[in-house]
């Protein structure tokens, strides 16, 4: 009966991560549901009952059901191995929020204002909880000048960039928001541990992104200075392994 409750708690953490990904980008606040090709209104029974949208007649994407499959699946996870201190309910309640994150991250190129005011309250919550006031304040200080100067080094190259394509496309290599979610997530970890965070997302986005070059090289697609992707997604997944996986700084620190 456990495994059960938490299954069904996993479903409808994804179906609300769905529900946000889907609404937040529209006006930066949840509404009505909406269909993920045309945009168009759905009715809650539409919506949750993953009916084809009345209007252009397209089903729900792979996104929708990949969400819900893996939200099960971390939520019975997380029932059976929650990580010291958090535990299982904040646990799903951070794993939800990550999830909202990197999903319009991903799909957007976009990491929300309000999301990052939601992940600061968070932020200040579990982090005091979880290390105390001063250590919470100085890892969302770090987190926020360690991206922030990535950030003007980014402005830079992508001035260099501009004038040596000669077309200014507007793209960064680190947005703004990066530097607003690399605050959050020190928040959340503290200090030291946003350092090793950002650590993990740093190599995490630097190896897909070195991978995707290889692939768009062996497809001759690859333009030099042309490849950019999401970071957001790779600083939450290092977040994610200092939190989730405590382990990693035992063998880091050792002991």
């Amino acid at each position: 009966m456990d495994l059960i409750f938490a299954g069904i708690i996993g479903f409808l953490a994804a179906l609300l991560v769905n529900y946000l990904a889907d609404t937040l980008p529209k006006g930066e606040r949840p509404g009505r549901p909406l269909c993920q090709h045309c945009q168009s209104e759905l009715t809650w029974r539409q919506y949750l009952t993953f009916s084809p949208c009345p209007h252009c007649k397209k089903g729900r994407t792979v996104r929708t059901f990949a969400t819900i499959l893996l939200g099960i699946g971390l939520s019975l996870w997380l029932w059976n191995a929650p990580p010291p201190k958090l535990g299982y309910w904040l646990g799903i309640l951070l794993l939800t929020y990550f999830a909202v994150v990197v999903i319009i991250d991903f799909e957007h190129r976009y990491i929300m204002i309000s999301t990052v005011l939601v992940g600061a309250i968070l932020g200040l919550v579990i982090g005091t909880l979880l290390h105390g006031v001063i250590n919470t304040f100085l890892g969302g200080l770090t987190g926020l000048g360690i991206m922030g100067a990535f950030y003007l080094l980014g402005i830079l190259f992508a001035r260099y960039r501009a004038r040596k394509r000669g077309i200014d496309d507007g793209e960064e290599a680190l947005g703004l928001g990066d530097v607003y979610l690399s605050t959050v997530l020190g928040l959340l970890l503290g200090w030291p541990r946003i350092l090793y965070g950002l650590f993990f997302g740093v190599l995490a986005g630097g190896l897909i992104s070195f991978l995707l070059i290889l692939a768009l090289i062996a497809t001759k697609r690859y333009q030099t200075m042309t490849v950019f992707t999401a970071y957001g997604p790779y600083l939450i997944f290092g977040a994610f392994l200092i939190l989730y996986t405590p382990q990693i700084l035992t063998l880091l620190s050792g002991r």
